[in-house]
């Protein structure tokens, strides 16, 4: 369901990225030694963008990132994910699609206050499709669940909702909640302010906040994918 995800297979326990061979530590190694993204994507954007995808989320086996914001796991990876490297790997792509890309591979390696900005900047050049999802994260994240309500106001109804519900069916019917899973897809689509407040109130080291973060991970995953999609149209 994530066209990301399935652009990297795993061989011998290293996941690699399919169409180059290239493994996905080799990727992350070369961008924080400083190489040109470009350079490493060799013609393959978003088999970069999915190598820089599997280095947060993990696999379907991973929990992802942590509810709440984290120092950087790799701070020289920052410059790879800015904007202006961005737009050299998309040429073609609007700078609002570059931002909105930018902040979502910055949220999801823990740059909380780059991504911040990108998608502030995103929003205020009139890009709304990704960049206030992923302004909503963010705060979601910081945690501010307040100003992340607002945000998925802003959000409305995102056409990944119905499929992050469907994603989401198979983990909501192994934890065996009927009134979380309603809560949260009850409508037939994701419910973003029922996310809020289990990300809100689930507790360090519970299975809740272990399926809260695995929701998460599939959250991130498929709004990236989404978002590198656009930026690659």
């Amino acid at each position: 369901m994530n066209p990301l995800q399935d652009r990297i297979e795993i061989v011998d326990g290293r996941p690699i990225v399919k169409a180059t061979g290239q493994s996905v530590d080799d990727v992350v190694r070369r961008l924080e030694g400083g190489e040109p993204t470009v350079k490493v994507a060799a013609g393959q954007p978003l088999d970069l963008i999915a190598a820089l995808a599997f280095a947060a989320l993990g696999d379907d086996s991973s929990e992802g990132p942590s509810l709440v914001q984290q120092p950087p796991g790799r701070p020289r990876l920052d410059e790879a994910l800015s904007a202006p490297e961005l737009g050299r790997l998309f040429p073609n792509a609007p700078r609002v699609a570059i931002l909105a890309l930018s902040a979502g591979l910055l949220q999801i390696h823990d740059f909380w206050e780059p991504s911040h900005e990108a998608a502030q900047e995103a929003d205020d050049l009139g890009e709304r499709r990704f960049s206030a999802y992923w302004h909503a994260v963010a705060h979601r994240r910081e945690p501010d669940p307040g100003n992340a309500s607002y945000w998925f106001r802003r959000v409305g109804k995102h056409p990944l909702f119905p499929a992050l519900a469907e994603a989401a069916a198979p983990l909501l019917l192994e934890y065996g909640d009927d009134r979380l899973t309603a809560r949260l897809t009850g409508t037939g689509a994701w419910n973003p302010s029922a996310m809020i407040d289990l990300c809100a109130t689930a507790k360090t080291g519970t299975a809740q906040a272990g399926l809260a973060r695995r929701l998460q991970r599939l959250e991130l995953g498929l709004l990236l994918a989404a978002t590198a999609e656009a930026a690659s149209d």
